[in-house]
Formats: C-alpha cells, sequence, structure tokens
C-alpha cells in the first residue's frame, strides 16, 4: 500500500480488558497514506481514523470561490447518491462546480462501500464562519468521513474513552499533544456505535475560530437514516 503510515502507540497507551478473557485494546491507532485503499484500514479492530493524504487539483480549489463567498450555509442530503447529490446541488447558494461534486461523488462511493450502504448516503456541505464544533468529542455514528475543501482541518486526540473522556478533556491541558487533517485530505473517523467501539470513538473538534470572516468549506459523509433529516 503506497504510502502507508501507521501510529501505533505507546505500552502506556494499552488498555485494560473490559473483562476477563476480553482482548487488550489499542487506544485508536491512526493509519494514513497516499493512496485511498488506506480508507479500508479502518475496518481494522485497533484503528479508529484512516487519513487518504491527496492535493486537490487547481480547478477544484478555484471553483470553490462562489461557495465560500456564500457562508456560512449547511446543507444535508440523503438517499441514492446521484439522487442525493442533485438534492445538495439545488439547494446549496452557491453553484459547486463540476469538479467538486465530482470529488465527493468518488468519496462517497468509496464511504458507501466500507459502511456497507449499497449507493446510498447522507451528505452534508457546509460553509462555516463560526467556530462550528470546537468542543472535544466522539460521534455517535458508525463510520464518518470528513474532508475540509478550504481552511484548516478538523483535530484529532490518540486517545480511548470516547464521549466520557471528551468531556473529562481540559483543552488547556490535554494529556497528548493533537493532530490536524491536512486540508483536502479525506478523513475517516469510527464513532461510538461502530459494532464493538463504544467507549473507543475517536476524538476529534474543528480547529478553534480564527480572527476574520474566512470561511471553511466542510463536507460530511454519514451512513443514511442514522440521523434525523433537517
Amino acid at each position: 500500500m503506497s504510502g502507508l503510515v501507521l501510529e501505533c502507540f505507546s505500552a502506556a497507551s494499552l488498555l485494560p480488558p473490559p473483562h476477563p478473557g476480553a482482548p487488550t485494546r489499542y487506544q485508536g491507532a491512526c493509519v494514513s497514506g497516499a493512496s485511498p485503499e488506506v480508507l479500508a484500514d479502518i475496518l481494522r479492530p485497533e484503528c479508529n481514523l484512516a487519513i487518504w493524504h491527496r492535493t486537490l487539483p487547481r480547478r477544484l480549489r478555484t471553483g470553490l470561490r462562489p461557495l465560500l463567498a456564500a457562508a456560512p450555509f449547511s446543507v444535508s442530503a440523503e438517499g441514492e447518491l446521484e439522487a442525493a447529490l442533485t438534492v445538495l446541488t439545488e439547494a446549496l447558494p452557491a453553484p459547486p462546480g463540476f469538479e467538486l461534486l465530482q470529488d465527493i461523488a468518488q468519496l462517497a462511493l468509496f464511504f458507501a462501500a466500507l459502511a456497507e450502504t449499497g449507493e446510498a448516503v447522507r451528505l452534508r456541505l457546509e460553509g462555516i464562519t463560526g467556530p462550528a464544533c470546537h468542543r472535544w468529542h466522539a460521534d455517535a455514528v458508525g463510520l464518518r468521513l470528513l474532508c475540509t475543501y478550504c481552511g484548516p482541518g478538523t483535530e484529532f486526540l490518540p486517545l480511548a474513552g470516547g464521549a466520557e473522556a471528551a468531556r473529562a478533556l481540559d483543552p488547556a491541558a490535554l494529556p497528548c499533544p493533537a493532530g490536524r487533517v491536512a486540508t483536502g485530505a479525506a478523513a475517516l473517523l469510527k464513532g461510538e456505535a461502530y459494532p464493538g467501539n463504544a467507549g473507543f470513538g475517536c476524538l476529534h473538534r474543528s480547529p478553534p475560530a480564527g480572527a476574520g470572516p474566512r470561511a471553511r468549506l466542510l463536507l460530511c459523509l454519514d451512513e443514511p437514516g442514522r440521523i434525523p433529516p433537517e
């Protein structure tokens, strides 16, 4: 697998079994690489974050300007991919551009294959000018894909404990350094609702808001049916 990097944490990060005979768990390894196949590593029990490093084409980045100018907004659509993309496109406050739609479709197909949803998916595209989800948290979902097309990417922590651990964190005194997903990279996160992953959901947050109105453009892909329609 090209460009594969596996971050295995130290022995101190091993978690005791929840009951006698249960396997020891790692604190959610992060796997990253330059090939889309790296996303499949999210299916490994010890992995709760897989990152596909990539550089966005210039035409795609240029085509984001109308959407960034229209921020803030949040648009969602759910269903079979082609139909969901049509609904999303019609609801956006500015034209998304062919290159962006093509990229969203590619990521959605990868996501749907790994989540085993056929070609059904829940899409959310947001132009964010405020702090968004700036608190550390673990999502109450199975799998979730995040891609920041413009602006700083999602931050994450290699810690176990899931949502309960997130609530106990002091943002001013974190127990370990935070990582950040690069702009344009596709990050596949394992949540608390993934089978066997309760208490091990990937801890993450949106980057703290900076000064000025400069927008982030964030794509979020979820399994359909898990989140009530907006």
